[in-house]
């Protein structure tokens, strides 16, 4: 029989690339490791790092250069007659899930320990890629819708605003999770049809609801496609010097930002064709314990967006507060950059400790906390100006934006200094085994 290549080759299994080390071999586990880090969205500088470290404990020496499309790797051994070996991977960097990168983490500690062989460790990898998501299609259709809602509520919009964020929420739910996977091409146009199905819903939605922003509900509605936290992951990977990640990056979020601004601009002259604007209505401010709510929903709509666990949703609850509340106190006393720089900080803070007592996965914390600071829904703004031809107003905007992404590193790379939980692990059980050989 011939073998069926997948469509995309980035997602073609290894054991499927003809004379690829096998899996029970430490090179074979080794790159079936980083593949799997890259997909579950480690940042280029922790993942370079940790697989250092595992190549090291199992006798290897490794150059290694990560970036957001394929993974480059030279393995080295001190026998003269082993030349080095290089290999690359074709793999897109994929978005956060926090339980399989949990599991995966897990993995390579017990290989490093030597609780598990490097064949296990791959066996266990493959067990893992394979395993059913912690919460199924439907929960996270609903929390798209969910997340929408809050996240309008806490632009301060009106109940218009709720209700439009909400619908727009549950269609791209149901355009990502089920029309996303089934083709590559729409998938790469996912964010111009969601913004210009939002821009339709939205002032359709002023014509029978009448509302005092027919922004809010886009912005909040498209929030979780917005590449805020992939803009943020790109200028941390530009401060550690990961220049060729950061820039691929960089430019793949600007890329991003470009297609939404295309499809609201589509879409809003459609709909203004269709739906013709009315007199915007006076914003209605909803109560403040609705607020509360939002940020709770917000909270648990991230825990099943993420794939996290029941069990760290009391952290994770913690950490969108901390975030909210104490940048915009910081925003209130000493302006946007300086609350963002104090939010980041909190909440690097905050999952570090949060690893130290209860083993929490840092990601789980740390990417719903800083979704609610990351520039995303600026940069969009920003764009959206530009298009307008308000170009100062444009420029200004995405100034801001990159100051306050700024403060969001610094303030990520401080907190980092307290402890990189899972690579000081990492780095401690090497340090161990080593003073044991030493003692023997």
């Amino acid at each position: 029989m011939i073998e069926q290549i997948p469509e995309s080759l980035s997602e073609r299994r290894l054991d499927m690339v003809p004379n690829f080390p096998d899996r029970q071999e430490p090179v074979g586990f080794m790159l079936r490791l980083v593949k799997a880090l890259h997909t579950y969205g480690v940042p280029t500088y922790e993942l370079e790092r940790l697989v250092t470290t595992v190549a090291e404990q199992l006798g290897y020496g490794l150059q290694i250069i990560a970036v957001p499309t394929s993974i480059t790797m030279t393995f080295m051994q001190e026998d003269e007659e082993e030349k080095p070996r290089t290999y690359v991977i074709r793999s897109n960097s994929g978005e956060v899930n926090v339980d399989k990168l949990r599991r995966t983490m897990e993995v390579a500690e017990k290989v490093i320990e030597g609780g598990l062989t490097t064949q296990q460790g791959a066996n266990e990898l493959t067990e893992i890629a394979k395993s059913q998501p912690v919460h199924n299609n439907f929960w996270m259709i609903f929390c798209f819708s969910l997340v929408s809602a809050s996240i309008a509520r806490i632009f301060n919009g009106g109940w218009q605003e709720v209700l439009t964020a909400s619908v727009i929420g549950l269609l791209v739910g149901f355009l990502v999770n089920l029309g996303g996977p089934r083709s590559e091409t729409v998938s790469n146009l996912m964010p111009a049809l969601c913004a210009f199905f939002a821009s339709i819903i939205s002032f359709a939605c002023n014509q029978w609801l009448g509302l005092h922003s027919t922004y809010i509900p886009i912005v909040a509605g498209i929030i979780i496609l917005v590449p805020g936290m992939m803009l943020t992951i790109a200028m941390a990977e530009l401060a550690t010097q990961n220049l060729v990640s950061g820039t691929a990056r960089l430019l793949g979020a600007g890329m991003i930002f470009i297609q939404m601004t295309f499809g609201v601009a589509i879409g809003s002259q459609l709909a203004n064709y269709l739906f013709p604007l009315t007199e915007r209505i006076e914003l209605v401010a909803l109560p403040n314990w609705t607020l509360w709510v939002a940020l709770v929903a917000t909270s648990w709509s991230f825990m099943v967006l993420f794939q996290s666990r029941w069990k760290e949703l009391p952290w994770i609850i913690v950490a969108t507060l901390s975030a909210y509340f104490i940048s915009r106190w910081g925003v209130q006393q000493m302006g946007p950059a300086t609350g963002a720089f104090i939010g980041a900080l909190s909440v690097g803070l905050f999952a570090n400790l949060a690893h130290r007592i209860r083993k929490v996965s840092t990601a789980a914390i740390m990417m719903p906390g800083f979704i609610i600071l990351v520039p995303g829904s600026i940069g969009f703004k920003s764009l959206t100006a530009l298009l307008e031809h308000d170009i100062i107003g444009g420029l200004e905007t995405a100034f801001n934006m990159v100051i306050i992404g700024i403060s969001l590193v610094t303030g990520l790379l401080i907190s980092s200094i307290a402890t990189l939980p899972k690579v000081n692990l990492v780095k401690a059980s090497v340090n161990d085994h080593k003073d044991n050989e030493e003692v023997v």
